[in-house]
């Protein structure tokens, strides 16, 4: 499927307003009660009715053009990020007899010892130290102002401060703050719908705000309510190694500047905007959310967890539900470990240059498209992908205006919020440029639309086969008027069977494609599909089969889709395995089925090869592609029809079983691959107990076979 910024910009806008509007009636009543958390997205979008505009600063406009010529590997330096915790970040001990006493008692305070000082209903910290605070402050806040050096823990032990008027916890000066939540405690920090700011100010903004480092530690409770725009947001650093936490965000739940890093803990979040966030997009060490340990249930009206720089998951236990991306790095994102549930409007993962997985589960259970990044490796772990478009899909790394999410006027809506204004009153017009299409389908402004279905095709089925091929059976219907058996159709006019030179980054050497035949469009095929001949395809292995095809208007020789290891299991409305450039299979398991009229289980530009591993991926016949030139382990591409449900067997010719699936959706077609298939080899394909014989081989056809497959798949394998 091609990726455009046009199609792109309205997804976005369309997805933030619904899941803002679906919000707006949870958080509405979860912000006004303590410790209460939002509906479904199901309820609240039920009980709001219609979407909201309530898009943010960036997205008012619909700027989302991409930005030429970006410098990747200068905006992320993952060797000098730091992931690690410091021997304090974990450490929840204090010494109760030395500590500071800060008693809470309704409008006032009482304080027992050094270092701090109540001043009407504010308790203000000024000093290095621990301070132990209890009781309710009913229409107050607790204020760090201390030396730059200095390192303050605040223990929580039952407390509950609410503010109306500003942050509850306020740290304006330290050089780290540690909140320790006191084990068996119950603690809440809750501010108001709007703050009183300074003019031209658009800070504070949180619950509990700091402009120093932050660390949050310790086994007992806290609940943070975000009433006037988010839950927890660190200048500096978020850390938190233990607690139960919950939080309840007008905007986002948690926020760290130069990074988020979570070792344990327990998480549930219901924001409006970013469940978690980091937003340095000026320091390539910084921007990073980084989770190593921890349980999460997370519902936002954007995205899941959202990085400026870098998105590491090595451990935990999330559930995740966003009207955006579910999990979304602006650069770059690593799974190594731990286990993601995740649901998403858009995106189930969405970096935008590469994606590395080497262990861990991630199982996306419902999303438009479960992976997109411009290079997707796959070494370890357990891939599960249910997604109405493509399952997994490398398309061109972008970078837009809505990237850049820096402080102030950059951040979304940050720069709305000045002077205690309403944050959501800047950027009204959130959808109302006719991004949504007219007939609610979502089509911004009708481009960008999925073509017209073959007469007497419904949304969703397979279209039908060609007139008089039969899949069963092996028949095929006739060539066209002067193609000889075994042959392509004459090349268009004025090709000479070699392809232009090509730059890095997949651009043409003089800037310019070669000009399409008379009447084709980029990206599709001449009228009188008429198909190129092979040429020298170069790059990694070339786009192999029987001929090359006009090249999609996104295509990139950067762009891949790699699986050396794991286990990848997708089912796809779309197409299944969907690359911009190539796709490389060296190992593991891919399995997957491509459901979409007009879609493939495989998907590519220049070449997909085989060298090892089990693939199975069953479609429809009328786009379907095979491997390509390059492959050493032989592969097959059947015509074999089935449904939903139906057990797949293929076996050796000595009548050995080499691999079994159940197919996921109806299908009228299989590519498979197995190691043990010998080049030549006849092996059978059974589905339920028809079997059809195929010849497996490391060379694709040069023969017409379905409509696509002869573009760049070569003919099926058992005709």
């Amino acid at each position: 499927m091609l990726k455009t910024n046009e199609m792109m910009g309205a997804c976005v806008a369309r997805r933030r307003a619904w899941g803002r509007g679906a919000l707006a009636v949870a958080l509405a009543g979860s912000l006004a009660l303590a410790g209460c958390t939002g509906g479904t997205f199901e309820e609240a979008a039920g009980d709001a009715g219609e979407k909201t505009e309530q898009g943010q600063g960036n997205q008012a406009q619909g700027d989302n053009g991409a930005t030429d010529g970006v410098d990747w590997a200068s905006l992320i330096d993952i060797p000098g990020m730091d992931f690690a915790y410091s021997d304090r970040d974990k450490d929840a001990s204090y010494d109760e007899a030395a500590a500071t006493k800060i008693a809470l008692a309704g409008q006032g305070a009482t304080v027992s010892g050094e270092g701090a000082a109540v001043e009407g209903t504010a308790v203000t910290i000024t000093a290095a130290g621990t301070y132990v605070v209890t009781g309710e402050l009913m229409a107050g806040s607790l204020v760090v102002n201390a030396g730059d050096q200095d390192k303050v823990q605040i223990v929580l032990d039952g407390a509950s401060i609410r503010n109306e008027a500003g942050p509850a916890l306020n740290i304006q000066q330290a050089d780290k703050v540690f909140v320790t939540l006191a084990a068996g405690s119950q603690n809440t920090l809750a501010d108001g719908a709007s703050y009183e700011l300074a003019e031209g100010e658009d800070e504070p903004n949180a619950a509990l705000y700091s402009k120093a480092d932050l660390t949050i530690n310790g086994t007992g409770a806290l609940t943070v309510e975000g009433n006037y725009r988010h839950g927890v947001n660190s200048k500096d650093d978020l850390v938190v190694t233990g607690g139960a936490i919950t939080v309840t965000a007008k905007e986002d739940g948690l926020r760290g500047k130069d990074c988020v890093k979570i070792a344990d803990g327990s998480f549930a979040i219901t924001a409006g905007g970013d469940g978690v966030k980091s937003n340095n997009d000026e320091d390539p060490t910084r921007g990073f959310v980084s989770i190593d340990g921890g349980t999460f249930a997370v519902e936002a009206g954007d995205e899941g967890f959202q990085a400026a720089t870098y998105l590491r998951l090595a451990g935990g236990d999330a559930q995740i539900k966003a009207a955006d991306h579910a999990l979304r790095s602006d650069v770059e994102a690593a799974m190594s470990g731990g286990t993601y549930v995740v649901e998403a409007g858009g995106k189930g993962m969405n970096p935008e240059t590469k994606f590395t997985m080497d262990g861990g589960t991630f199982t996306v259970v419902g999303c438009e498209e479960g992976i997109e990044a411009q290079e997707v490796i796959v070494n370890d772990g357990e891939l599960n992908i249910t997604a109405s478009d493509d399952g997994i899909n490398a398309a061109v790394a972008e970078r837009d205006s809505n990237d850049a999410t820096t402080d102030g006027m950059t951040d979304g809506s940050d720069g709305a919020a000045a002077a205690g204004q309403d944050p959501n009153a800047a950027g009204k017009s959130g959808d109302a440029d006719g991004l949504n299409g007219a007939d609610g389908s979502g089509a911004p402004g009708g481009q960008s639309e999925r073509p017209e279905l073959p007469e007497g095709a419904e949304p969703g089925q397979m279209p039908e086969a060609s007139e008089g091929f039969d899949p069963q059976s092996g028949e095929r219907p006739e060539l066209p008027e002067g193609v000889e058996e075994g042959q392509m159709p004459q090349r268009p006019e004025g090709a000479d069977g070699e392809r232009p030179e090509r730059g890095q980054g997949g651009k043409w050497a003089d800037g310019e494609r070669p000009e399409l035949p008379e009447g084709a469009e980029p990206g599709q095929m001449p009228d009188d599909g008429q198909m190129p001949q092979d040429g020298d395809f170069g790059g990694r292995g070339g786009r192999g089969g029987a001929g090359s095809g006009p090249l999609a208007a996104n295509a990139s020789e950067d762009c891949l889709i790699q699986i050396n290891g794991g286990k990848v299991t997708i089912n796809a409305g779309g197409d299944a395995v969907d690359s911009n450039g190539y796709v490389e299979v060296t190992g593991g398991e891919l399995v997957g089925a491509s459901s979409g009229a007009g879609d493939s289980a495989l998907d590519y530009e220049y070449g997909a090869t085989v060298t090892g591993g089990t693939v199975i991926l069953a479609g429809g016949a009328g786009m379907a592609e095979t491997f390509s030139e390059g492959s050493t382990q032989p592969f097959a591409l059947v015509m074999v029809a089935g449904n939903e449900g139906d057990a797949l067997v293929v076996t050796g010719s000595a009548g050995a079983e080499l691999v079994a699936w159940r197919a996921s959706e109806s299908f009228q077609c299989v590519l498979v691959s197995v190691p043990g298939m010998q080049e030549g080899e006849t092996c059978t394909l059974t589905v339920n107990d028809a079997a059809t014989e195929f010849t497996a081989s490391t060379t694709p056809s040069n023969t017409m076979g379905g409509a696509r497959g002869a573009e760049r798949g070569g003919r099926p394998d058992n005709l």
